[in-house]
């Protein structure tokens, strides 16, 4: 029993040395082209019209709510985004999507509230503001040919941006998100194979209080 033991150790050692790390090295880069042809398929014909959620509140303590400022502008949002145009042609979002609540801040899902309600979409949340990976895969994984508007924090949009396959340094200044900059939508434009056609950076009419 020693030796069978001893032999089947010998067997599996062998096994590990010289089949393991091929099979690991081809699954992982299998892996890795299947991330692209998912990105590619689900991404394919898509608008998406990323926004900062709308004004917060002064001061380091100030809750997870918006400022009257911002509550105006997520109010704002319903008419500007009903009646947007991009290069003449009317947009109909299809799907909203927000930063997960968190103890800081409920303000992603609080700026598009009045828009969801008044087109009668539901909010997803399915990530906190750093899983901007993950955002990127699960809307690559999702169907094809659609609008979606995404609210997000300011300090992820760089990553975000970057995941999505676009370059923050040409729709951002210095790449980043300015802190007092609430007005600016991002659009990113797919081709039918998922690639990045289009982005631009469109700054929003002046919302009145």
């Amino acid at each position: 029993m020693p030796k069978l033991k001893l032999l089947l150790g010998f067997i599996l050692v062998a096994f590990l040395l010289t089949g393991a790390s091929p099979v690991l090295a081809r699954h992982h880069h299998h892996h890795h082209h299947y991330d692209e042809d998912a990105a590619a398929s689900g991404l394919a014909g898509d608008t998406l019209l990323i926004i900062r959620h709308a004004e917060k509140p002064a001061g380091d303590n100030s809750g997870p709510g918006l400022a009257p400022a911002g509550v105006a502008r997520a109010k704002a949002y319903v008419d500007y985004l009903q009646h947007l145009r991009i290069d003449g042609a009317p947009v109909k979002i299809d799907a909203i999507i927000a930063t997960a609540d968190s103890q800081d801040s409920d303000r992603p899902r609080l700026t598009v509230t009045p828009f969801a309600q008044a087109s009668g979409l539901k909010i997803e949340q399915p990530f906190p503001d750093k899983e901007v990976k993950a955002l990127a895969h699960w809307l690559a994984a999702g169907e094809p040919h659609r609008t979606v508007l995404i609210a997000w924090h300011h300090g992820k949009m760089p990553k975000l941006l970057n995941q999505l396959g676009a370059n923050p340094d040409e729709l951002l200044p210095d790449g980043y998100w300015p802190e007092d900059t609430y007005d600016w939508v991002i659009l990113l434009r797919y081709d039918d194979d998922g690639q990045l056609s289009e982005s631009k950076r469109i700054i929003e009419p002046a919302f009145a209080d």
